[in-house]
């Protein structure tokens, strides 16, 4: 496990470099068919992605790359599936609320997860085996460590493992600002009959689940649907960090056998 660790960590660091880099200096934007957003910084991402993955001779579902049919995907007992950046709209807004998310998936759950979002200074990675982290120093650390071959041991001397438990003067709730619904508004009113002093912070892409677990929110929701690539990685950044992870549906955790939409129906991650 610490070999693809390493392999996911090495792309997701030199992605964000690129990344940030063009998020800087300037990128450009086309639409695709469904009206989301892609940019030449989410093809770049991919790219140095699928080159540090490739490696490891399993197969990559991407967001950015040609999809396969469920006979395929159905042969695939593990797989990486990346996102090169989520929260595209995040960042052509320039909200600095975007970031790179590599997750390696079973049918059944997520294993491994990177998620790297570079404008707001935050990396977390977990493992099966290793943990839940969040690194303790700057990008600017990150990418000089990003060619090392024993890259996990290194950031491993200088991250914080994630068990930690919240100490909020108010019970936070974490939500989508691009994708808020019905349900999530209903969600928050409920929660808010049980907590008065709720608060609730909308911001963009995954990275919001590291904040759920390094103690910054109670909880994360969200009531409509998510595709595999937006969630894969977080998906294991909450499960090695022992959060309580849910499918709203369900009560119980989601896992990634609608091969078929490549979705879920949505989840509830509280730090409980």
């Amino acid at each position: 496990m610490k070999d693809l660790l390493n392999a996911a960590l090495k792309g997701a660091i030199q992605a964000s470099k690129e990344v940030y880099k063009k998020y800087n200096e300037g990128f450009s934007v086309r639409y695709k068919s469904d009206k989301s957003p892609v940019t030449t910084s989410d093809l770049i991402a991919n790219e140095i992605l699928i080159k540090h993955l490739t490696p490891t001779e399993l197969p990559i579902l991407s967001e950015e790359s040609d999809k396969y049919t469920p006979d395929i995907l159905s042969s695939w007992q593990k797989y990486w599936c990346i996102d090169p950046i989520d929260g595209t709209q995040e960042y052509v807004d320039k909200t600095d609320e975007y970031c790179i998310s590599v997750g390696l998936l079973t049918p059944e759950t997520s294993l491994l997860g990177v998620l790297a979002a570079p404008s707001l200074g935050l990396f977390y990675f977990a493992a099966d085996g290793i943990g839940s982290y969040k690194w303790s120093g700057s990008y600017e650390e990150l990418w000089s460590l990003s060619e090392k071959e024993n890259l996990c041991d290194e950031l491993l001397k200088n991250s914080v493992k994630l068990a930690l438990k919240t100490d909020l003067q108010h019970y936070t709730l974490l939500a989508s600002r691009s994708f808020y619904s019905q349900e999530d508004e209903k969600y928050y009113q409920k929660l808010k009959s049980e907590h008065p002093d709720l608060q609730r912070i909308q911001m963009g892409s995954v990275i919001k689940i590291g904040q759920v677990a390094e103690g910054r929110a109670n909880e994360y929701t969200r009531f409509s649907q998510v595709n595999f690539w937006d969630i894969a990685g977080g998906h294991a950044v909450a499960k090695y960090a022992g959060l309580q992870i849910s499918n709203p549906l369900t009560e119980k955790d989601w896992d990634y056998k609608d091969i078929s939409s490549l979705k879920i129906s949505g989840y509830i991650i509280k730090n409980v």
